[in-house]
């Protein structure tokens, strides 16, 4: 809806947007005889890393541009840019906003999975800095997570739980990654164990940006990472009126990448130096020609019954 909104309003008769699943297994020799037989200008999607990479040989070699919306970065290169949402920037985004704020003694509670690597990693490189922090993690298995007195013990030994403090003191900040499931397992657990989220920041990831979470009691006063998007008023009230419903990210995203490959389309002598510092003109993303996007994200605290509010000074735009 988002691309044929923006071809509804800025397209042409012989400008076309062409459909192609990807949520679902694609063959490489598949998207070879695609590009083949439709020869495409330009490529907007997709959302995979394993799609992307059958993709980017074939667009390389005809140099034409990507706008991807995966989330891993490493998958960025010149003509070549993200514009989801990575783990590393919404990592970036809320560890350094818990620094500039002086928060000092990390605890990092993540899923002993590929993601949940990702953002200790990244966390430690950013506590590590400066030498006077500290920090200590602990990755939780299926098996643990399954297991309530394993992870009842795990937990208590982590957080150096002691039955006659009434406040936690290991950690002034605990980052707990991971999805709904999880977040929504461990919250509680860390507050029976004493971590009151009104004295300890917990932070989070764009996975707390979910009405349960938003709502869950041992989460108030918690930071996490979102994208905003600068002008999305008169958008939102395009969409109702075409559409009908609301709009999210990915809406927003997605006009904007449609809109910038329809103008690309109708600037080719200026090949890929036209993108360059180009700005998507809902989301306010900015692109760079080395695949770099610059990212209006803001830290949001969560407020009593879900309210959300801004952290001051934490807001950045390039990731």
């Amino acid at each position: 809806k988002a691309l044929d909104l923006s071809v509804l309003k800025f397209g042409h008769d012989d400008k076309k947007i062409i459909y192609f699943d990807t949520g679902k297994k694609v063959e490489e020799q598949v998207v070879i005889n695609l590009f083949d037989r439709l020869k495409p200008k330009f490529v907007i999607g997709p959302f995979t890393r394993e799609v992307l990479l059958k993709i980017k040989p074939l667009a390389k070699k005809k140099m034409l541009p990507i706008l991807a919306f995966s989330n891993d970065i490493a998958m960025i290169e010149n003509n070549i840019w993200s514009l989801g949402f990575s783990p590393e920037e919404q990592v970036e985004s809320v560890v350094s906003c818990a620094l500039m704020h002086g928060y000092k003694k990390f605890g990092l509670i993540a899923p002993e999975n590929l993601y949940g690597k990702i953002i200790v990693r990244q966390s430690i490189d950013l506590i590590s800095m400066n030498k006077n922090n500290y920090y200590d993690k602990i990755y939780l298995s299926n098996e643990q997570l399954n297991d309530k007195t394993n992870l009842y013990s795990t937990l208590k030994k982590f957080l150096q739980y002691s039955e006659i403090e009434d406040i936690h003191k290991k950690f002034d900040t605990i980052l707990l990654g991971g999805g709904k499931e999880f977040i929504l397992e461990i919250a509680p657990l860390l507050a029976f164990f004493n971590v009151d989220s009104r004295y300890i920041k917990i932070l989070g990831t764009e996975k707390f940006n979910n009405k349960e979470i938003k709502n869950e009691p041992s989460l108030v006063k918690s930071w996490y990472p979102i994208i905003t998007s600068k002008n999305d008023k008169q958008f939102k009230s395009l969409w109702k009126d075409t559409w009908g419903g609301t709009i999210n990210y990915f809406s927003n995203v997605g006009f904007d990448s449609g809109t910038i490959a329809l103008n690309y389309l109708n600037n080719l002598n200026n090949t890929s130096q036209y993108l360059n510092n180009l700005e998507g003109p809902v989301t306010g993303l900015i692109l760079n020609t080395n695949g770099y996007v610059e990212k209006p994200i803001e830290v949001i605290q969560i407020n009593d019954l879900g309210k959300l509010i801004k952290i001051d000074k934490c807001g950045k735009s390039r990731n």
